[in-house]
């Protein structure tokens, strides 16, 4: 018999997720893991979203079906269970979106410049490794770099580096439309 619980589970039981965890259900980017398979996910801890100018998680959470959120989020989710042990002997990785993840193993373990702290939190369908950071999507700089096989530099945390819209390779899985109403003020949520 296991304890183990799924992704959405894990992920709600640890208390130092909880804003990760709100902000996937009420931007609809938890139903990625009503699909088949594993996935392995980045997941930024309650203090990691603090860094997030209040200004910026206003702006994400209240616009309209939460598109940015959604992408953003999901941005944080890898296909398949990738164990820390692999992550470092890898550069560079797709996340669900289709987007570039870039990874180093210099001065501890980093997904685009942000630390890695705990490491492989099992679930039933995936795995969990908690982040210091919120991870922004491409461009920036630490796939740039890793691209190019140099080393990133720290974490990313600058609001330009979020995209406008939902990139399309966002899987259809990903509801578009989430009530406006379910959007709330960062100092809710943070």
């Amino acid at each position: 018999m296991t304890d183990r619980v799924n992704l959405i589970e894990t992920i709600a039981k640890e208390d130092k997720f909880s804003t990760f965890s709100k902000l996937l259900g009420t931007s609809g980017a938890n139903i990625v893991f009503s699909g088949a398979g594993e996935f392995t996910v980045f997941a930024p801890t309650n203090d990691a979203f603090g860094k997030v100018p209040d200004i910026k998680m206003n702006e994400l959470l209240q616009e309209a079906n939460q598109t940015k959120l959604k992408a953003l989020l999901s941005y944080h989710i890898l296909p398949g269970k990738v164990m820390a042990a692999n992550l470092g002997s890898m550069s560079i990785r797709k996340s669900i979106t289709g987007q570039e993840v870039a990874f180093t193993d210099s001065n501890g373990l980093r997904v685009n410049g942000a630390g890695v702290q705990a490491r492989n939190i099992e679930a039933t369908n995936g795995v969990v490794h908690q982040l210091d950071t919120v991870l922004t999507q491409p461009p920036n700089s630490a796939v740039i770099a890793a691209r190019a096989s140099a080393a990133t530099t720290g974490p990313l945390t600058t609001s330009t580096d979020i995209p406008a819209t939902t990139p399309a390779v966002v899987p259809a899985a990903i509801p578009a439309a989430i009530p406006a109403a379910s959007a709330a003020p960062a100092k809710s949520v943070v």
